[in-house]
């Protein structure tokens, strides 16, 4: 899919600013809200399925990131790849709590929580990304492509959908699995040497 990188990611500099400022002055958080609440209300309605929940969940999202952002000790590196971290969290809080509108899909040993899996702290069912995994799949209307990706492992799966679906920028999805951008680049080229792999197989079992 065709993307423009500078409608969907705002100017770095400009987004640094404004995070700085938006610790004492409401008018600048404004703008962070306004750039990336249909991308976030995007982003979540895919993993819920639900509009009315989805402006929950997203309302909950900026609400931490505003308070987040008032602590002195924020780090004000790429707001956001770690919006998508906190709405990710929102998500997974939401199905936590027992409001659920998702099918849940099997475990996974992908970190809901951002944290690179290099750290070794606890992870967490990320059920969200089931619900966009099917749109996904949906959307492509290749039948042999749509099976070949419920063959992947969840760890490439969440990936693929966050790239080719979600179409976040590499900095975004760092910000998601909380990994580099070296890191990324690893966990894309396996992901995709994996579709290729599965691809290989459903064409075996189709002949």
């Amino acid at each position: 899919m065709e993307r423009d990188p500078a409608a969907s990611r705002m100017d770095p500099t400009r987004e640094r600013d404004l995070v700085v400022r938006a610790r004492l002055d409401g008018a600048a958080f404004g703008e962070l809200y306004d750039f990336y609440l249909p991308r976030v209300y995007g982003f979540v309605v895919r993993r819920v399925g639900e509009r009315s929940v989805a402006e929950d969940v997203t309302a909950t999202t900026f609400e931490r990131a505003l308070t987040a952002v008032r602590r002195s000790d924020f780090r004000n590196e790429s707001f956001g790849g770690w919006l998508y971290r906190v709405a990710t969290n929102a998500v997974v809080d939401h199905v936590r709590i027992g409001r659920r509108v998702l099918r849940l899909g099997s475990s996974t040993d992908g970190d809901v929580d951002g944290r690179d899996e290099a750290n070794g702290r606890a992870r967490t069912v990320f059920s969200g990304d089931e619900a966009a995994l099917d749109q996904f799949a949906a959307l492509l209307n290749r039948d042999q492509l749509a099976r070949a990706l419920r063959r992947l492992p969840e760890t490439h799966r969440r990936v693929l959908v966050l790239r080719f679906y979600d179409d976040l920028d590499v900095d975004e999805i760092c910000g998601v699995l909380g990994c580099s951008r070296a890191t990324f680049a690893v966990k894309l080229h396996r992901a995709l040497a994996a579709l290729r792999g599965a691809l290989g197989a459903e064409s075996t079992d189709a002949a």
